[in-house]
Order: C-alpha cells, then sequence, then structure tokens
C-alpha cells in the first residue's frame, strides 16, 4: 500500500496530530521538526502517531491535502454541471471565493510562508503542494473554462493556461500584500467586490466573438 492509499483511522485524533504537526513546522521548519516534537505538541504517544502517519512527509501530504479539499472538492459539481453564461460567471466567483479565502486565511498563509521558506531545501515539498493542490484547483477550473468554451461562450484554446492566468489574477496582489505584512486582510464585502471585478475582467478578456453577452452575463 502506498503512502496515499494508507486508510484514515480517527478522523478527530488525525486532525488534531495534523494541527500539532503545523504548529511545530511554522515553529521550527522542516529539517528542524522531529516526529516526538509532534508527538509532544499532540499531546500523544509516538505509537499513537505512527498509526496514523507514517512519517514527517505523511503529515505535511495531510495538511496539504485538507487545504485540496476545502478549495478543489466543492468545484467538481460546477464542473460537472452545464453552464450558460450566467452560471459561467457564478461558478468562477465560487471558485475564485473559494481560492481566495483559503490561501488568504491565517492558516493558509502561514503553510504558504512554510512552503516557500522550505522548498529550496526541500523540493519535493513544493512538488507536493502542487500536484496534491494547486494542480487539482487548476484542473477543477479548466474543466468549466472547457465547457464553456465548447458552448460558444469563451475564446479559451488552452483551458489549463487560463486556469492559471485566472488563479494568478485572484490571488497575486492581495496575497503578496498579506504575506509581506503591509496590508489587513479585506472585510468580505470588500473581498466580493474585488473578486467580482476580477472574474469580470477575465471574461471580457476571454468572450468569444461569436457570442455577444449580454450585461447582466459578465457584470
Amino acid at each position: 500500500m502506498t503512502l496515499r492509499e494508507r486508510p484514515r483511522r480517527g478522523p478527530i485524533r488525525r486532525e488534531q496530530i495534523a494541527a500539532a504537526a503545523l504548529t511545530v513546522l511554522l515553529d521550527r521548519g522542516y529539517a528542524g521538526t522531529s516526529i516526538r516534537a509532534i508527538a509532544e505538541q499532540a499531546g500523544c504517544s509516538l505509537e499513537t502517531l505512527y498509526r496514523h502517519f507514517e512519517n514527517k512527509e505523511a503529515l505535511f501530504l495531510e495538511l496539504v491535502n485538507s487545504f485540496r479539499q476545502r478549495i478543489v472538492e466543492p468545484l467538481r459539481h460546477a464542473a460537472a454541471a452545464p453552464l450558460t453564461g450566467r452560471d459561467l460567471k457564478e461558478a468562477l466567483t465560487h471558485a475564485g471565493t473559494l481560492l481566495f479565502d483559503v490561501l488568504t486565511s491565517d492558516e493558509g498563509l502561514k503553510m504558504q510562508r512554510l512552503t516557500f521558506a522550505e522548498s529550496g531545501r526541500f523540493p519535493q515539498l513544493g512538488r507536493l503542494v502542487y500536484d496534491e493542490g494547486i494542480r487539482h484547483f487548476d484542473d477543477a477550473v479548466a474543466a468549466i473554462l472547457s465547457d464553456a468554451a465548447a458552448r460558444g461562450l469563451l475564446q479559451c484554446p488552452d483551458p489549463h493556461e487560463a486556469a492559471r492566468i485566472f488563479s494568478g489574477m485572484i490571488l497575486f496582489d492581495p496575497r503578496e500584500r498579506l504575506l509581506l505584512g503591509i496590508e489587513q486582510p479585506q472585510s468580505r464585502g470588500d473581498r466580493s467586490d474585488y473578486i467580482e471585478r476580477v472574474v469580470t475582467l477575465f471574461l471580457t478578456g476571454n468572450r468569444s466573438s461569436t457570442t455577444t453577452a449580454t450585461p447582466a452575463e459578465i457584470s
């Protein structure tokens, strides 16, 4: 059985151990974190920890998967549903909101700082975050865009490239400001207005030349 196929046991205790791992990893870095330190932070024995996680990498994977589930899983339903112009804007707004809320949360920012700081020495961590997190979001958004393009709602010759551009438009400026500590998190209303402007700009730039969208569909 591979690491990713390992069965889940005791979800509450498992989540407690993962939360403890995040605390210790942020304090000590990946190299400086030991399994014993995580067990002490979680208030459990090494035997209990090893029943849930094989090693430190398995714990890091658990943290990445928790972010992926909160962002990507809700998008799978949107990707499977037929789209109209209005539905497309709503689907992208939903996708952008999920991405924004999770990755600009306090926990999300801490996880990104950890990954950025450690991926130079441990490139497998960066690859893990991309393969198990970012790539799944891009795939979900690309599926939405591909369906929209097939229905003549967008010009989108490369849905995966467009998905990456979309996530960059949503995240780059606000996340940079938060990571640098020069701005406080936006209010819910400001966040919603910002995401709506980004989605409208993205759709306007990719609108199909054969489709005339109504104002309600793009604004």
